[in-house]
């Protein structure tokens, strides 16, 4: 970030507009002007004073490329950016109130800082009243009213982590306009990694540093989608581990290979009736480290810690498991997560940074295998668009997100990937005709993370 300050009137000019998001986003190609439609759009919507203190974020949404269900179990994931993203623009006000104005759909929820609740027929205002619950909780109110204005052309519901978007979009919103008086100094600038741990934490629920959780959105996820969305880098996907949020290393992604993503029409939500399933993946892994800790008299966190452990036995392990009812789905979740971490993702990296397609293409068969047959988490949309994509010659494909419906990554030969779309989008709409209207295809790039212009608040 810059330092600089602007108000409403400036981000008004397009001029400008066009000078801050060419400075953030200098190699992305076709990235800028878009951009600059939708801020200066979002600006012009604003019901704000042109005099206004503002800023201007952009948070991207992310494609797990691999690491299912491994970041919470204390493991690593593959991942990157997307070009899509939610934007907004955001200004102080003089009301104790967060107000939140969705552009696209025409609606506008305040939500009162002496009660902030969730509005009970629009179930996204669960995630702003999470946060404001949390930050209030923590380091009190505001001391000023903050207004969203926010658009989003990410699909709903399509495993891109619009929802820890949000949550992140919040976030900063609150504390680069905000002005929370108590905010303790070392939260006022923070690294890009430490902001993704305290996001996933407010997500989740999760304690933070000493500062207690609490029930968060009601999901028990980790910090990999916060940490794709807030810290990736254009042209490269990244390695993360999550305890706390750290790089371990990058790929660069070759110019010759585009993403090309297929949103399934079916909606990977978390709330709801969906919080059950989705959690099961997270409960069975703390049972198979629970076991384990009677076992051995142990207090380990996570499956990973597990594994690293000085008396870890996989052999063991198998046995223990077997040897309980239903311990063949937990040994099979942690045989899922152990050869995900220590054997795909490795393998997969190596061959994509030496162009070795068909090997990256056997490591993604064997993750999304996984993930259908020991996760459970696939449904047959998810599941047929992988097997059309390679059967349509892309490298590999795979389901990512949550699961339980959402999108899919199809990694195909940059110069013939308008035409593999068309294909995959007839093949898919021929199958599934019902989705037609839902499902989404699109191309994609590894794009760079949050952008945040104009807070004298807060910087990474």
């Amino acid at each position: 970030m810059n330092g600089q300050s602007f108000t409403l009137g400036d981000l008004r000019d397009p001029a400008l507009i066009r000078e801050l998001v060419g400075r953030e986003f200098p190699d992305q190609i076709g990235v800028p002007s878009q951009l600059c439609d939708r801020f200066r759009k979002l600006a012009i919507a604003h019901p704000g004073h042109h005099s206004r203190p503002a800023m201007l974020l952009n948070v991207p949404g992310r494609i797990e490329v691999l690491g299912k269900h491994t970041d919470y179990a204390g493991g690593v994931s593959l991942t990157c950016a997307s070009q899509m993203s939610m934007t907004s623009v955001v200004t102080a006000h003089a009301l104790p109130s967060l107000i939140v104005f969705d552009e696209a759909r025409g609606t506008q929820v305040e939500f009162q800082y002496a009660h902030p609740e969730m509005v009970t027929d629009q179930p996204w205002t669960s995630y702003v009243a999470t946060v404001l619950r949390r930050f209030i909780r923590h380091f009190g109110a505001p001391d000023l009213g903050v207004s969203v204005v926010l658009s989003s052309n990410l699909p709903s519901a399509s495993g891109m982590s619009s929802s820890s978007g949000l949550i992140v979009t919040i976030s900063l919103a609150l504390l680069g306009m905000g002005n929370i008086l108590a905010l303790p100094k070392h939260f006022s600038r923070m690294s890009r990694e430490r902001f993704s741990g305290f996001a996933g934490a407010i997500e989740s629920g999760a304690d933070f540093e000493g500062l207690l959780g609490d029930e968060g959105v009601g999901t028990k996820g980790g910090s990999e989608d916060h940490a794709a969305i807030v810290c990736s880098t254009p042209n490269s996907l990244n390695l993360y581990s999550y305890f706390p949020v750290s790089q371990l290393g990058t790929v660069r992604f070759p110019d010759s290979v585009s993403f090309v993503v297929a949103s399934s029409g079916v909606k990977a939500r978390k709330t709801g009736e969906a919080k059950e399933a989705y959690n099961l993946a997270s409960w069975r892994a703390k049972q198979v480290v629970s076991l384990w800790n009677e076992k051995e008299e142990l207090s380990l966190q996570t499956m990973g810690d597990m594994v690293e452990h000085e008396s870890f036995s996989r052999d063991q392990l198998r046995d223990l498991l077997l040897s309980i009812l239903g311990g063949g789905d937990l040994w099979n979740r942690f045989a899922q997560f152990d050869r995900e971490c220590s054997v795909i993702i490795p393998g997969a990296m190596d061959a994509l940074q030496n162009g070795q397609w068909a090997s990256f293409g056997s490591y993604v068969d064997e993750s999304q295998k996984m993930a259908d047959q020991w996760l459970g988490n696939q449904v047959p949309e998810t599941n047929d668009l992988v097997s059309m994509a390679r059967n349509l010659g892309a490298h590999g494909a795979s389901a990512f997100g949550a699961g339980f419906g959402g999108a899919v990554w199809a990694l195909v030969d940059t110069e013939r990937a308008d035409q593999f779309l068309t294909e995959w989008t007839n093949e898919y709409e021929s199958r599934y005709p019902s989705r037609r209207t839902s499902a989404r295809f699109f191309r994609d790039q590894p794009s760079a993370g949050v952008t945040m212009q104009g807070s004298k608040y807060f910087s990474f």
